[in-house]
């Protein structure tokens, strides 16, 4: 049969299914918020569920106008999508051809490469500046009458470091194609670049409401852009990008800032005290504008997937990114979890590198 299967996807690497989860694992290897939705939300979608026999409403229905509300945007510059990795690949669907280009500076997240490839577009690496930042002059050295799409994520995933407005400014000053800004943290950081989509008609913001809104599980993500790119990812969209729990749980998610707020408040406060304390164990731990730290273990002279591998035979959950593309055999990177989460996760540590 693998010869009527496209070429791009027998090259990929199988997925997993993950193992399964006990009640009293820690969980900060996906970049969670440790607290689940508030009671308003959780409510709604209870209410909703008698509902589900009826389809969706047709592109997100009133949800396109929630997000219009709380982003500043025109209703018509909003699509939504299942997930902003659902939206990420979306955009390669409709802006790049086989064999065309989607520049990546690196390190990254992996969804950006495996949409491109998905698709059948050829991503082209950058390596970032020593401090994560974007080495902009590397970046329009990589440029071709092949490039469709940038990737940018800011914060980036994973080494959180924020890239600074005028940065962002000069790569959209000198380039002609799609530019996609990933801001899936902007409510932890506040800084966002949206206001610029009117200015810049190839410019487009991924946001997500998985990581501050708590609703990973349920998938619900939003791009803004011009009236005529929302137009045309439209029309290559699903007719129900998402589901109408989705719906119903975002649109009363919005209207809950305050809660959504406070939780953010607990992850900033337990984020800097959970820094302090890896640093202690000798750790070096990355400047953070999100809800996650980027960690290097190299003056501890362990590779990062020992110690990854040693938590997780602790029932505790990181993410390893040694050898990752733009990486040595050094980092992992973990959520700022509840006070308690975040304890067993630096018990686990000590206990992890007293064994090496």
């Amino acid at each position: 049969m693998e010869h009527l299967v496209n070429e791009q996807i027998t090259s990929l690497n199988p997925k997993l299914a993950g193992s399964p989860k006990g009640e009293n694992t820690v969980r900060l290897d996906k970049g969670e918020l440790p607290y689940p939705p508030s009671t308003h939300v959780i409510k709604a979608i209870a209410d909703a569920a008698a509902t589900i026999n009826r389809y969706p409403a047709v592109l997100g229905g009133s949800l396109r106008q929630s997000l219009a509300n709380y982003s500043g945007a025109k209703p018509e510059q909003i699509i939504i999508g299942n997930g902003s990795d659902d939206l990420i690949e979306l955009i390669v669907k409709v802006f790049v051809k086989p064999t065309e280009e989607v520049l990546l500076p690196i390190p990254t997240f992996f969804v950006y490469c495996h949409s491109t490839q998905v698709m059948g577009g050829n991503p082209v690496f950058v390596n970032r500046n020593e401090d994560w930042g974007l080495n902009v002059d590397s970046l329009l050295q990589k440029i071709t009458p092949r490039t469709k799409v940038i990737f940018i994520a800011n914060p980036n995933n994973p080494t959180a470091n924020l890239i600074s407005r005028d940065t962002i400014l000069k790569v959209l000053n000198n380039v002609d194609c799609i530019v996609v800004v990933d801001e899936c943290y902007y409510e932890i950081c506040q800084e966002t670049v949206a206001d610029l989509v009117e200015q810049y008609p190839n410019l487009i913001i991924l946001r997500s409401l998985s990581k501050s809104f708590g609703l990973a599980g349920i998938r619900v993500g939003y791009a803004i852009a011009n009236e005529t790119i929302i137009d045309y990812l439209y029309r290559a969209a699903q007719l129900f990008p998402v589901n109408k729990l989705a719906i119903v749980a975002a649109i009363f998610a919005l209207e809950d800032i305050e809660y959504v707020c406070s939780n953010i408040d607990k992850i900033r406060q337990e984020k800097v005290k959970l820094t302090a304390s890896l640093e202690q164990l000798g750790l070096l731990v990355y400047p953070s504008a999100t809800n996650f730290l980027f960690i290097r273990t190299e003056s501890l002279g362990i590779p990062s997937a020992k110690l990854v591998e040693a938590l997780k035979t602790m029932n505790i959950l990181v993410q390893d990114f040694g050898l990752k593309p733009g990486l040595d055999a050094y980092y992992f990177r973990t959520a700022v979890g509840t006070p308690s989460d975040n304890q067993q996760l630096l018990v686990g540590l000590k206990d992890a590198i007293a064994q090496f």
